[in-house]
C-alpha cells in the first residue's frame, strides 16, 4: 500500500484529536488535510457535534486500528475530572453551611469554606495536576491549574460578595 493512502487513513483517525497531537504529528496530517478533500470536509466537521465523523475506508490491506475509542476515553477522563473537581467543591460547600449553627456569622461561614478548600481541595488539585501532567496535553495542564489557582485563591473572595 503506497504512503499517501497510509497517511490518509491515518489523518481520518487523527483529524478528530488534532489538538492533542504532539507538533509533527499534526503538521503531517495538516498538509495531508491541504492536498485531500475528503479530509479537508471531515476537518471542517470536527467541532460540529451534531455530524457524525464518517468511518474511514478501510482496504484489506490495511492494518490499522482505529482511534475512536481511544478519543472516547481520552473525553470520559476529562470529564471524570472535571466531576471530581466539581463534587469535592459541593462537599466543601454543603458542609460548610451544614456543620456551622445557623446563629453563626458570615465570616465563619466563609472561614469554614475556605478551610475545607484547604484541607480538601488542595490535595485533591494537587493529585489531579499530576494525573493531568501525565495523560493529557500541556495546554489541558495550564487550563486545570488556571481553575486550581482561581478557586484556591479567589473562590473564598468571591463567595464573600455573595454572602
Amino acid at each position: 500500500m503506497d504512503e499517501y493512502k497510509k497517511i490518509h487513513l491515518l489523518s481520518q483517525e487523527l483529524i478528530p484529536i488534532i489538538d492533542e497531537l504532539d507538533i509533527k504529528p499534526k503538521q503531517i496530517v495538516l498538509d495531508h488535510i491541504e492536498d485531500c478533500d475528503a479530509c479537508k470536509s471531515l476537518y471542517s466537521n470536527v467541532f460540529d457535534f451534531d455530524n457524525n465523523f464518517p468511518e474511514p475506508e478501510y482496504s484489506k490491506g490495511v492494518e490499522i486500528k482505529p482511534l475512536k475509542k481511544l478519543a472516547q476515553f481520552n473525553t470520559g477522563l476529562k470529564l471524570l475530572l472535571i466531576a471530581v473537581r466539581a463534587i469535592i467543591l459541593f462537599y466543601i460547600f454543603y458542609s460548610s453551611f451544614h456543620y456551622i449553627a445557623l446563629e453563626s456569622s458570615r465570616e465563619m461561614i466563609i472561614a469554614s469554606f475556605q478551610a475545607g478548600v484547604f484541607l480538601f481541595y488542595l490535595p485533591a488539585a494537587v493529585f489531579l495536576l499530576v494525573f493531568t501532567f501525565t495523560f493529557f496535553s500541556k495546554r489541558w495542564l495550564w487550563i486545570s491549574l488556571a481553575a486550581d489557582v482561581v478557586i484556591v485563591l479567589l473562590f473564598g473572595n468571591i463567595l464573600q460578595f455573595l454572602l
